[in-house]
């Protein structure tokens, strides 16, 4: 599925009176933001945000992200926005406006293919996105945001993760696909894997945390775009060799004889 098939299902699905899409939009208000995004309470100060930053939210709904951090922040310019949902980019400005807000700017746009020049953005965030993505599609994104991030910019990435249990899993893709068909459910290895296949030199755990609703598992990934110095200093990164090594430990388990399915012991 394309991400302007996304954008169009999740415009579908707000514009309705069903449950899920008013309670959805409740929880993309400021209020709703404080409770699925639970870390926002700290992240200004997690990601040592500055005024003079240049932040990007990808996915940013009714921009309730990019308000609390601009209260808190007061960055020197406005903090920008991206979203496919017409009718999210729509409440957010009206919500923007009424606040008496001039510093976010939203703009209707694929994160696959910003509108933005190279090098644009010394931070970046986006939350719950990537579960719309296929492998492909996150791959894109991710180069996508490489390539607006400035040297020594990064991005923080959170989303809904997998369990060990493939009935819950299931089930937890299920409540996560109400209103729109894809949801992939992707660990921390698969995160970081793909992120330095996007060519990211820096991957870590961001374990952001708590999250208090919905009682679904989430994972946290920072990826960061290193200056030109740095890279001359370290090579090729820590990051790039771990996802070289997870990925062979991958394909050996894989390789290895799975132990016969002998039943429930009597």
């Amino acid at each position: 599925m394309t991400e302007a098939t996304t954008g169009r299902q999740y415009d579908r699905w707000l514009s309705g009176r069903s449950l899920t899409g008013l309670g959805f939009s409740f929880l993309a208000s400021v209020p709703g933001s404080m409770i699925v995004n639970t870390p926002v309470f700290q992240l200004d100060k997690n990601l040592v945000l500055k005024p003079e930053h240049r932040v990007l939210d990808v996915g940013c709904g009714r921009a309730s992200l990019l308000q609390i951090l601009g209260a808190r922040v007061r960055f020197q310019r406005p903090a920008v926005g991206i979203d496919l949902s017409r009718r999210m980019l729509s409440v957010g400005r009206q919500e923007v406006r009424a606040a008496g807000r001039s510093d976010v700017e939203l703009v209707q746009a694929a994160g696959t293919a910003m509108p933005f020049a190279s090098d644009s953005f010394d931070v970046a965030t986006c939350s719950y996105v990537v579960k719309h993505l296929d492998d492909k599609g996150l791959l894109s994104f991710l180069r996508e945001l490489l390539r607006v991030l400035k040297p020594g910019g990064f991005a923080v990435i959170w989303e809904f993760a997998p369990t060990g249990s493939n009935v819950l899993n299931a089930w937890h893709r299920w409540l996560l696909s109400r209103g729109v068909e894809t949801c992939n459910l992707r660990g921390y290895g698969e995160l970081a894997h793909a992120a330095t296949s996007a060519g990211f030199e820096w991957v870590e755990n961001a374990h952001l945390r708590p999250f208090l609703l919905p009682p679904i598992p989430r994972v946290s990934i920072v990826v960061g775009k290193p200056p030109e110095e740095w890279r001359e200093r370290t090579g090729l990164g820590r990051a790039r060799r771990a996802a070289v090594e997870a990925a062979q430990a991958r394909a050996a388990a894989a390789a290895a004889p799975t132990a016969p399915d002998t039943g429930p012991a009597p």
